[in-house]
């Protein structure tokens, strides 16, 4: 085994982090410092010798770094650290070896000094009664492995106790046993072994009268057939056997797993319908049924990232719980009021996927390129890849809500009324989550390891580098956004009742025409801008919305929502009037049930909540104007009067 002291040039590694050592202090401490990150770390001196016992902590050998020739130098062999479990013989073998080697190194020869090791070899075979001693050669060989390998005994075994026997069965013999095997035994019709060994010595007596082999070679042993046919893989011989289905179900786990051994090493992604009505907190509208993505580390369970959008699954979606599992969440974690940190951050080297269509769309393998991970994708109807996610979506029943749960309807049952069943503000559903995500479900044992999802993401995130950051997120967002060809016309770009137009697209139309048609994006959360493509350069040009008050934060399905609504109700008036009147509708719909006090602190805390869902318009500030007032505050304009005109006095008459 190795040999180190506390000097300097000492390193070990911890994971993946190289440590260097630093200084030795008072009251037997060691200091430690990282290569990359100088990050300086204290251990006692015990605490160090046991982590090194424990394999916590590994020496990196002097000559493994500063070798003269490592190209040249020959791959440490496999050494068999039970010595117990030695033969006689073969431990006969190893004492005498590393008596040569110990008698030699005693008497302070180096393995450079040839002449003067085969000056005192000799001697030594005399003081050990050896009748046969080796040659210098030999025993320089026996030096060289006995140093490289750190001073372990277990170097000196000879190689022949693990070298591969050459079988006595012909090429001819082998190839016909071979051969049965597959077109007998691997076979649907299941026939037995001893069918198969009768196949085999038939095949072998005709190639005897066909003079290809010899008579003594034409008979093979059930033993022989049966080691044969253990070196074909236990999954190919079931698959072969009784199909493919009995095999992959069979080995689900141990054949097709794929285990991840560091935190962020591979991540689980996938979506899931949630079983509640979301309002908005600031309108009052109805958001409707959120469908929830997750990012969950494969190692430890832990949650990475969530996203909560209300368009159902899609590509914005996907792209946006990336950017939240990138990203640090220390103030999402205080908005909540979590009790525990959410430690997860820091770019992946693999995304787990299933087989959706945004998973395979071309702009998400665009993004995964601009993030440089990898994207696999699993099997169909194999949720077995990908355990952590379908558990924590399974687990999900712990987080129950008494209101906004959507029912299944029953026969002979009075149905809900909405305005009282379905009053779950959004910060109030997603605080309920994130303590959720944080407090409780990484603090639940794991029944095979015995350690929470928290403690093993928090010990692999200790041995890892430091994780990596995006320094901009506007190709990500430019990547989700949503996109169609649209028309640019005098009225700038004409979308779903909007219209966007500033100077610079005045400017592009002056160069390109007064209309033409190009590629459009916009973000489905926020319809405060969108993005017009140059059809000439291909740049991306930014527009902003023509009615700024209404698509300030205004998301995609709330905007349909506010059409459908004046759609159906016929409300009189303009465009901007008619969309106005229909949100203020829908708000004093809303909002009546679900007056309270203390809404303004509430927007505040929901404020941090930016980035993780769909819903943009909680995340308004105050600089956007004063909150729509309560239905109950409302005044008439017929009843203000703020000035009392003077009546002039008139003479009076009497007519006849």
């Amino acid at each position: 085994m190795p040999l180190i002291s506390l000097e300097t040039g000492l390193v070990v590694r911890r994971g993946s982090r190289t440590l260097e050592f630093v200084r030795l202090l008072e009251g037997n401490k060691v200091q430690f410092q990282d290569q990359r990150t100088h990050h300086v770390q204290t251990l006692t001196l015990s605490r160090f010798y046991s982590a090194l016992q424990t394999g916590q902590l590994a020496a990196v050998l002097g000559e493994e770094v500063h070798g003269a020739d490592l190209a040249r130098t020959r791959a440490a062999p496999v050494i068999l650290t039970d010595l117990s479990s030695l033969q006689s013989k073969e431990r006969a073998a190893l004492e005498r070896r590393l008596k040569y080697v110990n008698l030699i190194r005693k008497r302070r020869l180096t393995r450079g000094q040839r002449m003067k090791i085969g000056e005192v070899l000799p001697s030594i075979a005399v003081a050990l009664k050896d009748l046969s001693p080796p040659t210098v050669s030999t025993v320089l060989g026996w030096m060289r492995q006995f140093e490289l390998s750190g001073m372990n005994p277990a170097a000196l075994l000879s190689g022949n106790r693990c070298r591969r026997r050459q079988r006595r069965i012909s090429i001819e013999v082998e190839q016909v046993v071979d051969n049965k095997l597959r077109t007998v035994y691997l076979t649907p019709r299941r026939l037995t072994l001893n069918h198969t060994l009768d196949q085999i010595n038939i095949e072998l007596k005709r190639r005897v009268m066909q003079g290809k082999i010899l008579e003594s070679d034409a008979k093979v042993s059930l033993s022989t057939v049966q080691r044969r046919l253990k070196e074909i893989a236990p999954y190919d011989r079931d698959r072969a056997r009784y199909g493919f289905a009995y095999a992959r179900s069979r080995y689900r786990t141990s054949v097709e797993g794929v285990t991840a051994i560091r935190p962020l090493q591979r991540l689980e992604c996938d979506h899931t319908p949630l079983n509640w009505v979301v309002v908005c907190d600031r309108t009052g509208l109805p958001l409707g049924r959120p469908t929830l993505t997750i990012v969950v580390d494969a190692f430890s369970g832990y949650v990475v990232g969530l996203y909560v959008s209300f368009y159902g699954p899609g590509l914005t979606s996907v792209l946006n719980v990336i950017k939240n599992a990138i990203q640090p969440k220390d103030e999402i974690g205080q908005a909540a009021g979590t009790k525990q940190p959410w430690i997860a951050f820091g770019i992946g080297e693999t995304i787990v996927l299933d087989n959706g269509l945004e998973f395979h769309s071309p702009q998400f393998q665009l993004a995964a390129w601009e993030l440089g991970v990898d994207l696999e994708y699993c099997r169909v109807r194999t949720p077995w890849l990908k355990p952590k996610v379908e558990r924590f979506f399974a687990n999900l029943d712990h987080f129950t809500l008494t209101k906004g749960r959507i029912h299944k309807p029953l026969p002979n049952q009075v149905g809900l009324d909405p305005q009282k069943d379905a009053s779950i503000t959004f910060s109030d559903f997603v605080t309920g989550l994130i303590r959720f995500v944080v407090d409780i479900y990484p603090f639940e044992l794991n029944s095979r390891r015995l350690q929470t999802p928290f403690e093993l993401f928090k010990e692999g995130i200790d041995l890892m580098p430091p994780p990596t950051f995006l320094t901009s997120t506007d190709q990500l967002d430019l990547i989700a956004a949503m996109s169609k060809q649209l028309t640019v016309a005098q009225g700038g770009v004409e979308f779903h009742g909007l219209s966007y137009s500033d100077a610079s697209l005045h400017e592009m139309k002056k160069i390109i025409g007064h209309r033409f048609k190009t590629l459009v994006k916009w973000n489905p959360d926020d319809l405060s801008c969108v993005y017009v493509q140059n059809p000439r350069n291909d740049a991306w040009l930014t527009v902003p919305s023509l009615l700024p008050d209404y698509t300030a934060g205004l998301s995609w399905i709330q905007h349909k929502l506010i059409r459908k609504h004046a759609r159906e109700k016929h409300v009189a008036g303009g465009d901007q009037e008619r969309l106005m009147q229909a949100k203020q509708e829908l708000h004093e719909l809303w909002m009546e049930p679900l007056a309270r006090k203390n809404r303004r602190r509430d927007m505040r805390i929901a404020a941090k909540y930016s980035g993780l869902s769909s819903n943009q318009i909680v995340l308004a500030s105050d600089d956007r104007g004063p909150m729509p007032p309560e239905p109950i505050k409302v005044l008439a304009r017929e009843e203000v009067c703020t000035l009392i005109p003077e009546v002039p006095s008139y003479e009076t008459f009497k007519m006849r």
